[in-house]
Formats: structure tokens, sequence, C-alpha cells
């Protein structure tokens, strides 16, 4: 029996390679980046904002090999069963004020275990900002990743410098299941030669400066826009241009050109897209007149195409007649499997529509999604395995098996192309009725 959170376990061990194959799978692009960054010469805490609910940890969890140890809010382990999974999974409570006072000190023994992990050399996963929330910036973040820092300063007795990690989790959407995801290391913050440089500060005052840094440091990591009145404008304005294909590649030859180096994958789309938002930025700063005036009409833009079932990348993109023509074409030759995912995949489909129905915060869709998909993929496998085989010749039956594992990531990849592919008509029909910039 572990006699730690972080303790080895040769279970957890053999299920973090299932676990870690299905998170990456259930994105079209995973990809990780910085992982250089991460310092090998001391104490470390992971700090990553937190967009997408309990998706947020799995991404996390499947970015590097080993085990982490994360915390959750103190309220989801109040039944004796939760608290046994969720420390068999790694995660250790947290107390926050709405817990009530006597709740938050038992956060002096959360400080305490966090602090037993980091010493250990496992990483241990904070979301600072405290919630979840879908949107490309960044909450207040809590002084709950300072105190342990400080904690970990403190036992540490200076053998080994304390560093905070921040890591930016990017997605592509945060609503449908099998989009893409980046997963950017930055250049983490020395906590212990921060304070020594801040010796003569009192440590609150130090420590709201490292708050200021680390707020910093994360927002470099994604595409961040100032949370105010103009924060859906601006994303779609940011979409509006990045998707443009003559814009993506000016824009990225340059940035690739001023940086000297290529990028790859989602760095590319994530490189425009924050420049983009520089753009719209300065033109509020420079010009607030013409910056007004433009948000305005994008804004307008945007609730008309929202009405209308038109996707954003349709009138950033505005495909042509062929490419229309070519696409309908391949949807129709598309059709006959998508029907047989369909058949073989409700066993996992069918139970996602059902306890969807029942989610009210949008952010834990895919949450739920990935949930199902994890719990069913071997016993929907086992069943038509079963089925194939009881009806066909074992040729037919294993043709048919092979065929039957990617049923679900082609149901949502092929309803992804539709969606799209309807909303380009849609466009098309419709486009001299939109709003003009």
């Amino acid at each position: 029996m572990r006699e730690h959170i972080q303790d080895k376990g040769w279970f957890y061990t053999f299920l973090k390679v299932f676990v870690d194959w299905s998170v990456r799978s259930s994105f079209r692009r995973y990809q990780v980046e910085g992982l250089g960054n991460v310092p090998d010469d001391g104490h470390v805490i992971w700090a990553s904002n937190h967009t997408n609910a309990l998706m947020d940890p799995m991404v996390m969890l499947s970015s590097t090999r080993g085990r982490k140890v994360f915390v959750a809010r103190a309220d989801i382990f109040k039944k004796k069963w939760a608290r046994e999974a969720l420390s068999f999974l790694r995660v250790m409570p947290i107390y926050r004020i709405r817990d009530g006072i006597d709740a938050v000190k038992h956060n002096n023994e959360c400080i305490d275990q966090a602090t037993g992990v980091i010493m250990d050399g496992v990483p241990f996963v904070i979301f600072p900002e405290a919630t979840h929330r879908a949107k490309h910036s960044l909450l207040k973040l809590s002084k709950g990743i300072f105190h342990i820092a400080e904690s970990a300063i403190e036992k540490s007795n200076g053998d080994k410098p304390v560093y905070i990690q921040p890591i930016g989790v990017e997605y592509s959407d945060y609503f449908r299941f099998r989009n893409k995801v980046l997963i950017r290391f930055g250049k983490p913050a020395n906590v212990s030669k921060f304070l020594e440089e801040h010796n003569d500060e009192p440590i609150p005052v130090a420590m709201l400066k490292m708050r200021e840094l680390l707020t910093e440091r994360l927002a470099e990591q994604i595409v961040y826009i100032p949370d105010d009145e103009d924060y859906d404008a601006i994303w779609e304005y940011t979409k509006l241009k990045a998707d443009n294909r003559d814009y993506f590649k000016k824009t990225l030859a340059g940035i690739e050109s001023r940086e000297g180096k290529k990028l790859k994958g989602l760095l590319k789309i994530q490189a425009v897209d924050k420049e983009a938002v520089a753009q719209a930025l300065a033109m509020r700063q420079n010009e607030p007149e013409k910056a007004r005036e433009l948000f305005a009409k994008v804004d307008a833009l945007r609730l008309w195409r929202l009405q209308n079932g038109i996707s954003v990348y349709s009138i950033a993109r505005d495909p042509g007649f062929f490419n229309l023509l070519f696409r309908s074409i391949v949807a129709l030759l598309g059709v006959p499997y998508y029907l047989f995912c369909g058949v073989v995949g409700c066993i996992k489909w069918v139970p996602i529509v059902l306890i969807l129905r029942g989610v009210t915060d949008d952010a834990f869709y895919n949450t739920a999604r990935y949930g199902v998909r994890l719990g069913l993929a071997i016993p929907a496998l086992i069943v038509w395995a079963l089925i194939f085989f009881l009806l066909f010749s074992w040729k037919i039956a294993a043709v048919l098996l092979l065929f039957s594992l990617p049923s679900l990531k082609y149901l949502y990849d092929y309803g992804a192309f539709f969606r799209i592919f309807i909303s380009d008509i849609r466009w098309k029909i419709r486009k001299r009725q939109a709003p003009k910039l």
C-alpha cells in the first residue's frame, strides 16, 4: 500500500499507458513543445492555465511519461469512493474560503503534502486560476501556488532552487471533441532566486510581484486577449484574419523571418493568431476610434453568422466552387463508412448523448466524451468482436473488427468535415446578406 500519494504503483503505471493513448488519440493533433525548458537542477511546480474542465489535467498527465500529482477542489472528495478513486489517480484536495474557515485550516496539511511531492521530484501540477473558463485570457492567480513554493524553499534548506514552470494549454476548440491541442512549456520562474533578490521586501509583497511575473509568463504561452468588453470582437477579428490563407502565409513568413527559425505544426497557428491579436490591440491603443468602429462591425458579423449557422472559418477562407464540388464528392464517398461507424460506435456515442443532456457547463462536454470513450473502449471492442466472429467467417470478422477500431474518431471527424461543408454552402448562398466590414 502507498505511504504517500506520489509513490509508485504498478497498476497506476500500467493503466497510464492506456490513458495516455486514449488522451492523445482523442485529438486530431496533440503537440507538446518546450520540454527543454523544464529545469533539472531543482524542485519544480507545474502551473497551467485552466480552460477545459477535466480535460486540462488529462492532457497535462499525458504530456510526459511518469507520475504526476494534481490538486482539485475539496468538495469532490466528500464521498469515500471519490476519495479513494482520486487518491489512486494522484489527485489531492485543496480547500477554498467558500468551503468554510474550518476547512481552509486543512490547507496546511495540503501544503505539507504538496511539498513532499515536490521534494520527491514528482511533478506537482496546479491550475492557479482555481477554476476553469473557456477563454483566451487568464483569471487572477490564487495565492496557493506561492505558499506551496515558499514551503518547498523552506524544506529544501537551499540545497536546490524551487521553480514554477508555466505551461500553456491551447485548444483549437473548447467544446468540440477531436479538436487540436498545443501544450507549451515556457521559461521557468526561479522562485528561490526571486525571493533572494527581493529579500528587503515583506514576503507578501514579493509574492505579489511573483504572481505578476507568473501571469506574464503564462500569457506568453497562449493566445492571450485581455478580459474586457472587446474580447469577443478581438477573437472574431483574429480568426477572420488568421484563418485567411493569404494572410496566414504572409504573416507566418514574416514571423519566421523575424525569429530566424521555422515553426512547426500548431506553433504556426498560434504564432499567427498572436500576431493578429497584437494588431487588434495596437489598433485599439493607437487608433481607438477606428478600432471601436471596426470591432462594432466585427461583432455585428459575428452575431449574424451565429444566427445563420455559419462558421467563422467559412468566412475567412471563402472556398471556391471547385473546392465545394470536390468536398461534396468526398462527403458522399464517406457516407457508407460513416453509417457503419454509427452502428458499431453506438455503444459509446449513445451514452455520450444521454450524459451530455445533463451537463450544464459546456466546458465539461469533452470531459464527458473522453470519460465515456475511456471507460467503454475495451468493452465495446469485446462486444463487437464476439458479434463479428459469431456471424461471419474469421477473415471477414477480422476485417470488420479492424474497421471498427476508429469508429468514434471517424464519427466526430466526418461530422466536423460535414458541418464545415454545410457552413461553406450557407456562406456562399448568404454572403451578400452579411454585414460589411
